[in-house]
């Protein structure tokens, strides 16, 4: 399972590697079985409630060298299905494509999740960089749909009144992100075919449709695809 890298310059301790596609597995197993991406371990007092490991720690802690040494004695090392192995293709194959179209425009982080799992070994200390991947392909393929969607669909938007004035109507949320920061949900929505965005602390499904009221804040263009977006605060949201 394990190789062994190779260099030039003598007496430096060469950096363990691993099977990248056996890392792979085992960070779709991680992303499996915590339901989501967790970045941090989450232990609890009650013993019955057994300690929900980050993605991170999952794979890492699965490929330690030393796991009697270094593993925590309640760590179990998760077993890839074949459906996760199935999963991995399907990441590899997304990944691919990227270096098929080029790397010119990606920024950084793009680049470097795409070089993390760019070979058949994959050195242990990226495998942080791993453990990301799949929730990394995940949003990747979310993002690329929806820009696709609003250049087809809402390429028309238009801006909603001015600066202060209140906006009220029903809106299906296209696209959603938490922000640590602001401990609440940066939105993406559509209302009458017009795009708004707007932060919530409360979580809401990508699809739902909700009636809004709040008040226009500026007038943008969307990230992903250049067009009219309206940002509004003072957001509030109810059942339709």
């Amino acid at each position: 399972m394990y190789a062994r890298a190779s260099y030039k310059k003598k007496n430096k301790v060469p950096v363990r590697t691993v099977n990248t596609q056996e890392a792979l597995a085992v960070a779709v197993a991680a992303q499996r079985i915590n339901g989501a991406y967790l970045k941090d371990t989450r232990r609890f007092s009650c013993e019955e409630n057994v300690t929900q490991f980050s993605n991170k720690e999952i794979v890492k802690f699965a490929f330690e060298e030393y796991p009697l040494k270094y593993q925590p004695m309640d760590f179990v090392r998760p077993v890839p299905t074949e459906e996760d192995y199935a999963q991995v293709a399907e990441i590899q194959k997304w990944m691919r494509r990227y270096v098929m179209l080029g790397l010119g425009d990606l920024d950084d982080f793009k680049k470097d999740m795409i070089g993390a799992v760019a070979q058949d070994t994959v050195p242990v200390n990226n495998l942080g960089r791993v453990a990301f991947i799949p929730e990394f392909v995940k949003r990747d393929q979310h993002e690329t749909s929806l820009t696709k969607e609003i250049r087809v669909e809402y390429r028309d938007s238009k801006h909603l009144g001015i600066e202060k004035d209140m906006v009220e109507g029903v809106v299906k949320i296209l696209n959603k992100r938490f922000s640590a920061e602001w401990e609440s949900y940066n939105y993406t929505a559509v209302m009458d075919g017009n795009l708004v965005s707007f932060m919530n602390k409360h979580e809401h499904d990508v699809g739902a449709m909700k009636r809004i009221k709040g008040k226009v804040k500026a007038q943008t263009k969307n990230q992903l695809f250049s067009a009219n977006e309206t940002r509004l605060n003072y957001v509030r949201l109810s059942k339709v």
